[in-house]
C-alpha cells in the first residue's frame, strides 16, 4: 500500500505578518527617570524592550555600547554603561515578550 501525503509550503513572512496584525501583539513606551546613580530600569513583566531612549537619543545596545539586557527568566532589564543624567527622561519602547 502507497500512502501519498501533500503539505502546502509555509511561508514564514507570511506567518509572522499574520502574528503581528492579531491582537495580541503591541508596543508601548515606558518612561523612566534618571537620577544619575541608578543604572538598571526594569521593565513590567511580560515587556520585553525593543528601543531605548536616553534624553530623546536612541541607544545602541552592546556590551561595550550604551547599554545591554539582562533577562532573569521573568523579567527584563535594561542595564546602562553609565547612568543617565539627573532628571533626563528614559523612554524604552517594548513589545509583549
Amino acid at each position: 500500500m502507497t500512502v501519498l501525503v501533500s503539505k502546502p509550503a509555509i511561508n514564514i513572512r507570511e506567518q509572522l505578518t499574520e502574528l503581528k496584525a492579531q491582537q495580541g501583539y503591541k508596543e508601548q513606551t515606558f518612561w523612566f527617570t534618571g537620577d544619575a546613580s541608578e543604572t538598571d530600569f526594569a521593565m513590567p513583566r511580560g515587556w520585553q524592550p525593543l528601543h531605548v531612549f536616553d534624553g530623546g537619543s536612541l541607544q545602541k545596545e552592546g556590551s561595550s555600547d550604551d547599554y545591554e539586557v539582562v533577562y532573569d527568566g521573568f523579567i527584563y532589564t535594561v542595564s546602562f554603561a553609565v547612568a543617565p543624567a539627573n532628571t533626563n527622561n528614559i523612554g524604552i519602547i517594548g513589545v509583549r515578550a
